[in-house]
């Protein structure tokens, strides 16, 4: 009998050693002694590291988290906000979660393919099919465990750089401003909260052909559903014209200029956002290579949005 494991060569070995770590922990695994026949690396993810792994004869997606992540993610609140959209069919079903530091088995969905730019971009069906996964989810009358407001979370990581002396991007204090611009129309208007995905890049997108799944539930949290939508628009890039055509299969509508503003607005947030979670991770220890220019992309598109205008614009609608 051949007992071979066909691996990857660039996986880590202490990877390979985790994965194995995680599948004893699952008790089917362990009792029936299931064995590993392959291990392959999934495309996606900045700070965890994605393998798809078939064992016996089945396949299932596993992800060794980042190093130093449960420091600053909920992970408990990950499992819980995960389950809940595993439940109403949006999340791949959950084999295995590790609550202290975000190690988890997923069963992996069969005969999909994972999204990528292009696919958003170039394709109205999957801008019609994500807004419609996001509005059901929305509306799907649930609370997940925790609040996501990146408001808060912008201004908690920028106290931690502070504390740190670290090192900026020339000309951020403009949007240290427009952050707080945002923050006093949205107390003025205060936007209901929903369950939010909060990072639904290109990446977090699996089409099986029937339908399409979001993944990745690490940092879900009730927040105001445009964020979503907005960051979407971003990570797809998304013209004015495609934004407004994700907005209007959203809500099954002709949209308003208020409800383009405010996804202006969430742009240009989730931006700022990643911006300064860029400089975490950097003022945190990891390799400065690693997320200098990531932030600096993300800061100087927030910026553009100052520029031409456009989030003026959106700001005026708030007043």
């Amino acid at each position: 009998m051949d007992n071979k494991i066909v691996l990857d060569a660039s996986i880590k070995l202490e990877h390979i050693g985790k994965i194995f770590d995680l599948l004893n922990r699952v008790p089917e695994f362990a009792e029936k002694n299931i064995q590993v026949r392959q291990i392959e690396i999934l495309p996606g993810g900045i700070t965890n590291y994605n393998y798809k792994v078939t064992a016996g004869n089945m396949t299932y997606a596993v992800r060794v988290a980042g190093p130093g992540t449960h420091e600053y993610l909920d992970r408990p609140a990950e499992k819980f906000n995960a389950q809940i959209m595993t439940d109403i069919g949006i999340n791949a079903p959950i084999i295995y979660y590790d609550e202290v530091y975000g190690h988890q088995i997923c069963k992996y969905i069969d005969n999909c393919i994972t999204l990528h730019i292009p696919d958003f971009k170039n394709s109205l069906d999957y801008l019609s099919q994500a807004a419609k996964v996001f509005r059901k989810y929305h509306t799907c009358g649930k609370h997940f465990k925790a609040e996501f407001n990146p408001l808060k979370e912008i201004y908690v990581y920028l106290d931690y750089l502070k504390e740190r002396n670290a090192e900026v991007y020339e000309g951020i204090e403009k949007m240290f401003e427009e952050v707080e611009a945002i923050r006093v129309a949205f107390e003025k208007y205060p936007q209901e909260l929903a369950p939010c995905h909060n990072d639904p890049l290109c990446e977090n997108w699996l089409d099986d052909k029937e339908k399409l799944w979001l993944i990745d539930w690490e940092y879900g949290g009730d927040n105001q559903p445009m964020f979503d939508l907005g960051a979407l628009a971003i990570e797809a890039e998304l013209n004015p014209e495609k934004e407004r055509y994700l907005l209007k299969e959203y809500y099954g509508r002709d949209i308003t200029e208020k409800e383009y503003a405010l996804l202006i607005m969430n742009r240009f947030l989730c931006d700022a956002l990643w911006t300064i979670w860029a400089l975490l991770q950097i003022a945190s220890g990891k390799p400065r290579e690693d997320y200098w220019d990531y932030g600096d992309n993300r800061f100087r598109r927030a910026m553009e949005l100052v520029h031409n205008g456009s989030l003026d614009k959106a700001l005026a609608e708030f007043k």
